[in-house]
């Protein structure tokens, strides 16, 4: 294969990604230059506010497929399940900021939000495909400071500014964001079990006991009202929590088998799948943004 043809097919060009938590508490970046990644079903714990700068992505979302054009906002409330996937042999290039929800309930009293506790914003449509000059420089200015050691008053300053931005002009109103709820007391049941146990190896019928249904109507419920089945929802605390457990010193084989993997290579798989870099990459990443600091 020539090096054009090697570039056409996107085969063997190099894929670049990055997440880390940024200077300010409560908020994690993520940038990357894909060319075959296809994100599993997953969510976040936070609002995810992404632009896409080159190529073309999509992902699905609220039971549509989007395509993420360059200059386009994406938009994804927390908690709601969602892909993303390549579209283009050109790659998809795209930055992606996540808001925890307290931080984004600290900023909307900064900008004294008349939306009522504990209401916040909700972004109809999640993906704005029109060209905004305006919002893609504020989206990059903050970007960059929160990429690099800014004076604190300039990131509190550039995030404010582009919350209020973006709340502006795409936001409903009439309408305010809260957590997805199930529809049924016994699935709100089935959720909090599998909270409090995410690393162990429960069956289905040990859930439906738990919360009093059949196992196939748990499953077919459970997908239908949350967006994942049971095992994924599962999966979904094991990887936050290792996550969350990236940040100390914990050997990464240790960790695994800690948060319910069966290894460290069972952890990477899932690990790449849902967030796009491998656990090692993320303490890593995490370790430069300390150093820089």
């Amino acid at each position: 294969m020539t090096p054009s043809e090697t570039q056409r097919s996107g085969t063997q060009r190099t894929e670049v990604s990055r997440l880390w938590q940024s200077g300010v508490a409560g908020i994690e970046l993520y940038s990357a230059q894909l060319y075959r990644h296809s994100f599993a079903k997953h969510m976040h714990e936070a609002y995810t506010i992404g632009f896409t700068h080159s190529g073309l992505g999509g992902f699905f979302y609220r039971g549509d497929h989007h395509y993420a054009n360059p200059g386009s906002f994406k938009l994804i409330h927390p908690g709601e399940v969602h892909t993303g996937q390549v579209q283009a042999e050109a790659g998809w290039g795209f930055r992606n900021l996540y808001i925890s929800v307290p931080k984004m309930q600290q900023m909307l009293a900064q900008l004294e939000w008349p939306g009522p506790e504990p209401a916040l914003p909700y972004f109809a449509i999640a993906l704005q495909t029109s060209t905004d000059a305006i919002g893609q420089a504020m989206f990059g200015r903050l970007f960059v400071a929160l990429s690099q050691p800014t004076p604190q008053l300039e990131r509190d300053s550039l995030l404010l500014e582009l919350l209020a931005y973006l709340i502006d002009r795409y936001s409903d109103r009439q309408r305010h964001w809260r957590q997805l709820e199930p529809k049924s007391k016994a699935l709100a049941q089935a959720q909090s079990y599998l909270k409090a146990h995410y690393a162990d190896n429960i069956s289905i019928d040990t859930l439906a006991q738990q919360v009093g249904l059949s196992p196939f109507y748990l499953i077919r419920s459970f997908r239908q009202q949350v967006g994942l089945p049971p095992h994924s929802y599962q999966r979904h605390w094991q990887l936050m929590q290792a996550k969350r457990s990236l940040h100390g010193d914990q050997p990464i084989a240790d960790l695994a088998i800690a948060h319910g993997f069966c290894d460290q290579s069972h952890l990477n798989r899932a690990f790449k799948k849902a967030f796009g870099v491998t656990p090692g990459q993320y303490r890593q990443g995490n370790l430069i943004q300390d150093a820089s600091r």
